[in-house]
């Protein structure tokens, strides 16, 4: 008896081990193979969200995209710059190795969530439709990416393990601009509309070169115009523009240049309630130290992004900010009749806003490209 119970406890702890072996090789295919899936996943999705990103930084004129000149959005350029980024060697790695194949898609995204997700082409898109590229990549056996490989789960029949990652970026007119985005310049929305080209959603272009009647500077056929903003200039029966000091009534012109080169301190929207102040001075001197970072100058303040008012000649007052607008500054001359001498612009390389988001209207100044899933 004593020896056949000793052979059925070795029977038993035998068959426990095997249990116990398979329930272990389980809880380990557990803990590989998924994380090994997760962190296929999370490359998966890097990739994505830069190739995302990558393409609606083309959705509008830019001049690393090649496309300067091209109809807004620009679906086509966006889309291969998506695709090809994706699928770039200096890109994002998944499992060790570089996508070869990505799915991309163009369309509308609703900002306010409503409805939600890609409103494919063609549309015609509302106040809150927003330009947007969608980028998908597999790892699930299905394209050349391959499946993502299984290492201890194969003990049970698996062969490999499927994931993939969707990704959209949307691009906008900047509805709000935080610290250090804007230039201390409010400009007239009456002189916005005089040199702005609604239909093609870009600047009018002089169609001539040298004299223009109604301006003092020489124009370039096929560029913007060149117009002057100056307290002391009219164009037609727009006043052009002054010098804001965003949230303080500082009237003084060391103020004023301070803000030249380290810009607002606080957040500005559009129809905001915190307006932006208009200067009453003239403030000969801020001209001078414009000229110098202008693109005459070291160029540091050659492209700006500036707020859009309704009357900057209401002076000591503060203005509701309409929109924000990119310029070129060429350059800025004081004496009896000081000027800023500038272009309207609407190339992403340099009208791309710092600290911006929200929407606001298209006034050539843009949010970097952000994802919205």
């Amino acid at each position: 008896m004593r020896s056949g119970s000793r052979a059925k406890q070795k029977g038993a702890v035998a068959v426990t081990v095997a249990l116990s072996m398979v329930a272990m090789l389980s809880f380990a295919a557990l803990a590989i193979d998924i994380g090994n899936l997760m962190v296929a996943r999370n490359e998966l999705q890097n990739a994505a969200d830069a190739a995302a990103l990558a393409g609606a930084g083309c959705l509008k004129p830019r001049s690393e995209c090649g496309n300067s000149t091209a109809t807004q959005p620009d679906w086509t350029t966006a889309a291969a710059r998506a695709s090809t980024f994706s699928t770039a060697t200096t890109s994002n790695k998944v499992q060790g190795a570089y996508p070869t194949a990505s799915t991309v898609a163009t369309g509308y995204w609703n900002a306010t969530g409503t409805p939600y997700g890609l409103e494919a082409l063609p549309f015609t898109p509302g106040p809150n439709d927003l330009p947007a590229v969608r980028v998908t990549i597999r790892k699930d056996g299905s394209d050349s990416n391959g499946a993502v490989p299984v290492f201890l789960a194969s003990v049970f029949g698996a062969t490999f393990l499927k994931a993939s990652a969707v990704a959209t970026a949307v691009l906008s007119s900047p509805g709000n601009v935080g610290a250090g985005g804007l230039f201390p310049l409010a400009m007239s929305q009456c002189l916005f509309n005089t040199y702005w080209n609604t239909s093609t959603d870009s600047p009018s272009l002089s169609p001539t070169s040298g004299t223009v009647t109604g301006f003092s500077d020489p124009q370039v056929a096929g560029q913007p115009y060149i117009f002057r903003i100056g307290s002391s200039y009219q164009y037609s029966t727009c006043q052009s523009g002054q010098w804001t000091t965003f949230d303080s009534n500082d009237q003084s012109a060391s103020f004023a240049k301070n803000l030249v080169t380290n810009g607002n301190t606080t957040t500005f929207s559009v129809n905001g309630s915190n307006g932006t102040w208009i200067q009453s001075g003239e403030e000969n001197s801020v001209y001078n130290t414009v000229h110098a970072c202008s693109a005459a100058g070291n160029g540091q303040c050659e492209w700006v992004t500036v707020v859009v008012v309704a009357d900057p000649s209401a002076t000591g007052s503060t203005q509701t900010v309409q929109a924000f607008a990119c310029l070129h500054i060429l350059d800025a001359q004081n004496g009896s009749n000081p000027y800023v001498e500038a272009q309207m612009s609407n190339d992403m390389s340099h009208c791309e806003t710092d600290n911006s988001g929200g929407v606001g209207p298209s006034y050539g100044a843009y949010t970097p490209p952000r994802l919205v899933q």
